[in-house]
């Protein structure tokens, strides 16, 4: 900290060696009434340079210290009036107190606010994509996994892994903080949020020095919703989907700001049922397992966030906000797997029956304090602290029976149960720092971070109705990984056309995994401390108005998740088992990006990346019938890709979007079991809605998504669906209400085929995309937009806030 108050007063020492004066003044409405937080310019009368700037506080008070002899003229500026510039003044050797200021309304200007508001449905940025969810009347009563599947260049897979370019490795956070969870508990997590709750989703493929290393293929940031108007506001929210059973929905969200506090809180409520059908086809050892599941999700969630913001004055913010989640989801579903041997025209061994339920209890908790200072000069300091649980109570019951054919074998059963109780913290310190330098912006910070995993795994064989705990089959892992890291990080435009970034991250990564089993283990322990450094850069040109370019690289890291580092093998299923890997390494990864942008409506880009050990999960021969899976490192992977999208407004009435990512790719190893994989893959995802403004306030939309077939290790299958919808506003533009008719053509449904290590499994599964989506918002309370909505407070900037594990 005294090296940063240091830095602060180098920067200002410039102003000591000549004789300095103040300028004090006051600024006021028509109605006499302090105008709070308007901007007051300095500028030079001889070029009409800004000299100094500063912005007046609460009752419209301002005072300009450090300003030297010369002629001058003020400039004052705020959202709600006129403009105002002053007559020319000269400071020759005394301070100068002005009379007040009285600024004239701009009535027009509050309407053009409004319009302003209404957000397109992409944003493409020189560092990211957003997609704004409000804007998509068809993404109405979506959970945000689905909308995953509806952003531009994203994937979600069989087993609900989210991709980008075909590939896994995408770093998700919720609000800005990096998400503990992985896998399953991650897809749990996404499906218990609601697309009410979400403002915008923003995918940052190649993040700068500032943001956390971790992500070899970038970052996607779910950015939930936030109320900036002054005064007392909210909204509540109704949403149905009706397809095989009926699903509900709904929110409330309530605000209160003025001039030094900003107070806010949202509750949502999550409820349904989610059908899903899977035919999975197994060969092994010439043995055929024809499998049916028909699974049932249900879940149930309820949603808390409550913060508040005190403006200390016009430069220092403090702020709180805490975020809860509590979800209770049930996976269960029945199954029938027919065995026999592979050419057999019907089954001639056996039938395998299961009736599973996998109730599991969820519980999430993120608490965040932090500190900003922000002065007119360009300096700023952000400290934030940051605290989050998540807890998970999962318990599965596997009833197995087995029917033998033609009476070979009297029948039996086989009852297994498991309780896998999880307990995440996470602890996290950031301090974030920039000022001016050299003409251009320098940035430097550090972050200490802090995740402790407790994982139990306790297999109990059911006797009678009698739970007795199998020691062999039981553990806990533990796992504790910190980092610590600092970066620094340099903006400059170094011209009217060129303007540079360049960073470096460094991150000491230490992590101990510890493995406790009745069972004797050679893997007991996994020990690891590695160093690394993280660069990036990006160069922009704007060759004019229409075109710019941008040229960008960065280096990143993805790290094993605690689950594939435990070395214990648990059972999924009767015929199926999981084990983790403890001599994963972590994915190091290089990316390049070239974007053109051409009015700000055709952004076209190509990039290539390279991967080295790249994470994948095979599935291998456990036994003569059963297998298992485990992640394994390749050697590399690295790709080409071509993107492109395009918004146009053929008429007033009508814009379109289309979005189009192609890529290359290449995964190659030779795995230690003579498996050698040499994969190429060329595939396409597609994105694109069509809006149409009806009369009376009326709009139409379609939409709708494509993913290519496309390969890894598996041969993947196309997956794509159709939606369409209608809007209404009413109450002069307070209520909305959308009807959404989902997955049209319906085609929610895809599939895979691999063949390898003695393993050959052709997968196809179809879930509940079609319904009818019923949406109605009503937004209530004050509307009134102030000069204080300009200012970047603590809660209001998101992606400066990256914290967490």
């Amino acid at each position: 900290m005294k090296n940063l108050l240091l830095v602060l007063l180098t920067s200002l020492s410039s102003y000591a060696f000549a004789q300095t004066f103040t300028i004090k003044g006051l600024v006021k409405n028509p109605q006499n009434e302090g105008v709070s937080f308007a901007t007051i310019a300095v500028h030079n009368v001889s070029d009409s340079t800004l000299f100094k700037a500063d912005i007046a506080d609460e009752n419209g008070g301002f005072k300009i210290v450090g300003v030297v002899k010369g002629k001058y003229f003020l400039k004052i500026t705020t959202i709600g009036f006129v403009p105002f510039k002053s007559p020319a003044f000269e400071i020759v050797d005394k301070d100068i107190d002005f009379q007040p200021f009285i600024l004239i309304s701009d009535t027009q200007q509050l309407k053009e606010v409004k319009v302003v508001a209404s957000k397109p449905l992409i944003e493409v940025k020189e560092d990211r994509i957003v997609f704004n969810v409000e804007s998509s009347i068809n993404s109405t009563g979506s959970n945000a996994l689905e909308l995953m599947r509806k952003s531009p260049g994203v994937q979600v897979d069989k087993d609900e892994n989210i991709l980008v370019k075909g590939k896994s490795g995408v770093r998700i956070y919720i609000d800005g903080r990096p998400s503990p969870m992985s896998g399953k508990d991650l897809a749990s997590t996404l499906k218990s949020m609601n697309s009410a709750d979400i403002e915008a989703i923003e995918i940052i493929t190649n993040p700068s020095a500032k943001y956390d290393a971790a992500g070899d293929l970038g970052i996607i940031n779910i950015r939930l919703k936030k109320n900036r108007k002054m005064g007392t506001n909210g909204n509540v929210s109704l949403g149905g989907m009706f397809g095989i059973t009926p699903k509900y929905n709904t929110s409330i969200n309530l605000n209160h700001r003025d001039k030094k506090t900003n107070l806010f809180g949202t509750y949502s409520y999550n409820q349904g049922a989610w059908h899903n059908q899977t035919l999975d086809n197994q060969i092994l050892n010439n043995i055929m397992y024809n499998k049916t599941w028909k699974g049932l999700w249900r879940d149930t969630s309820n949603s808390v966030k409550l913060g508040a913001d005190y403006f200390i004055n016009a430069k220092n913010t403090i702020g709180f906000s805490s975020n809860g989640r509590i979800s209770n989801h049930n996976g269960g579903g029945e199954s029938e797997t027919l065995i026999g041997r592979r050419y057999s025209s019907v089954p001639d061994s056996a039938v395998l029956s299961s009736q599973t339920s996998n109730p599991e209890k969820n519980k999430n908790l993120n608490l965040n304090l932090n500190y900003r200072y922000a002065d007119t000069t360009g300096h700023e300091l952000n400290v934030d602290a940051d605290y989050g649980i998540f807890t998970s109570r999962g318990i599965s019951n596997q009833p197995n029976r087995y029917t033998f054919l033609n009476n070979a074998q009297e029948s039996f059963s086989r009852n297994y149960v498991t309780k896998t109780p999880i307990d995440i913290t996470i602890k996290s310190f950031k301090v974030d720092y920039e000022q001016p330098f050299k003409k251009g912006k320098l940035g430097y910070g550090i972050k200490l971070s802090d995740v402790k995993s407790d994982n139990t795994f306790d297999f109990f064989n059911k006797l009678n109705d009698v739970e007795v705990r199998d020691i062999d089959r039981s553990n806990q892992f533990t796992y504790t990984e910190r980092v610590y890291a600092a970066y620094l990080n340099y903006n400059k435009t170094l011209n009217k056309k060129w303007s540079l970034q360049v960073g470096v991250r460094a991150e000491n990564t230490k992590s101990l995994g510890n493995l406790v089993s009745y069972k004797q283990n050679a893997l007991n322990k996994v020990d690891t401390t590695y160093i690394n450094l993280f660069p990036s850069g990006a160069l922009t040109y704007k060759a004019t108005d229409n075109h710019s370019f941008n040229l960008n690289y960065s280096r990143r890291i993805n790290r094993p998740s605690y689950q594939n580092l435990n070395p214990f093998e648990y059972r999924i299923d009767e015929l199926v088992y999981s084990k983790g890997n403890p001599f994963l390494r972590p994915e190091y990864a290089n990316s390049f990006k070239l974007t053109h942008i051409y009015k700000g409506k055709l952004t076209s880009s190509v990039g290539y990346w390279r991967t080295r050990f790249p994470v994948v999960g095979l599935r291998i021969p456990y036994d003569n019938s059963r297998t298992y899976f485990i992640s394994r490192n390749l050697d590399y992977s690295q790709g080409f890709n071509l993107d492109m999208s395009l918004t146009v407004s053929p008429t007033k009435w009508w814009e379109i979007y289309y979005s189009l990512s192609a890529y290359h790719s290449l995964y190659r190893a030779s795995l230690d079991n003579g498996l050698i994989i040499n994969n190429p893959t060329t595939a396409f995802n597609f994105n694109g809605q069509s809006t149409i403004k009806l009369k009376n306030n009326w709009t139409f939309e379609l939409s709708g998504w494509y993913n290519s077939p496309y390969r890894r290790i598996d041969y993947n299958s196309a997956m794509g669906m159709m939606d369409m919808g209608l809007q209404k506003k009413f109450l002069k533009d307070n209520a909305t209400l959308k009807l959404t008719f989902s997955d049209v053509l319906h085609t929610a449904r895809g599939g895979y085929h691999s063949e390898y290590a003695g393993v050959a499994t052709d997968l196809r599964f179809k879930f509940e995309g079609r319904m009818l989506r019923v949406n109605f918002n009503y937004r209530f309370g004050s509307k009134e937009i102030k000069a204080a909505r300009n200012r970047r407070t603590g809660s209001e900037d998101e992606l400066n806030r990256i914290k967490g594990g």
